[in-house]
């Protein structure tokens, strides 16, 4: 089998049909990498995913038979992405979740963009459009532009969970998992990307790129960790005797 280009990680719990949807967009934005020679392979996640997800993954009409399926009984976000690198094939890696869409051009311009960068780095989508629960549209933040802040990300996530890098990077600083309910910490991913940025990882943009991030009524880990008043663990980011953008790539 030819070895991808990219691994795509997506991660499945209890969407139900939505699952469906979610692998028509991932699948469509595969195609148009594959038109022009990018091979994706999709890594499908199932964490404690009910009979219902499982089922609309398994049976989704657009696999054909490339994809890698993996099962486990982690119930933690970040440990099924974790288990998710451990899967990949490619070089390059990017996680999505199993309910939300993205642009028809996403792998590929991650890939291009991936061409142009040197040194470690995380691409983010350019900009992320909600829906569901409610809709709004926002441009996320290039940590070499003049928006970023690195003191900011004491009190807000600069970029959502859909990141994009080398598998050696994701390889070398895993997520953590975080058990909220159990701790009182939450949102692993905004705590990955303090730790990589304190490591000397620059976060960029994948410019022309688009999001689709379905915000529920029900459901959603991040209303889950803002109604246990989560925060997330402590970073070597912000750590006594630190300076301000030490460690900082640059591209």
């Amino acid at each position: 089998m030819t070895r991808p280009d990219l691994s795509a990680i997506v991660t499945f719990h209890g969407e139900g049909i939505l699952a469906h949807t979610s692998l028509r967009s991932y699948a469509l934005s595969r195609s148009v990498a594959r038109q022009n020679s990018v091979e994706v392979q999709l890594v499908l996640v199932l964490d404690n995913a009910d009979p219902q997800t499982r089922m609309f993954v398994t049976e989704h009409p657009d696999l054909d038979g490339t994809e890698v399926l993996v099962e486990t009984r982690l119930g933690d976000a970040a440990l099924a992405r974790n288990a998710g690198v451990a899967a990949c094939r490619a070089d390059y890696v990017c996680t999505l979740d199993g309910d939300d869409l993205i642009s028809t051009g996403y792998f590929l311009v991650h890939m291009k963009e991936a061409a142009r960068q040197q040194g470690r780095f995380i691409l983010h989508p350019e900009m992320v459009l909600s829906f569901g629960m409610y809709s709004a549209f926002n441009w996320q933040v290039d940590q070499d532009g003049s928006y970023y802040d690195e003191n900011a990300l004491l009190t807000v996530n600069p970029w959502i969970s859909a990141a994009f890098s080398t598998r050696e990077l994701f390889e070398s600083i895993p997520y953590v998992a975080c058990y909220p309910k159990r701790t009182g910490f939450g949102y692993e991913d905004w705590y990955w990307n303090a730790e990589t940025i304190a490591q000397g990882v620059v976060h960029r943009l994948a410019w022309g790129s688009a999001y689709f991030y379905r915000r529920k009524w029900h459901g959603s880990l991040n209303e889950a960790s803002h109604a246990l008043r989560t925060v997330i663990p402590r970073t070597s980011l912000f750590a006594l005797g630190r300076k301000r953008g030490e460690g900082q790539g640059h591209v």
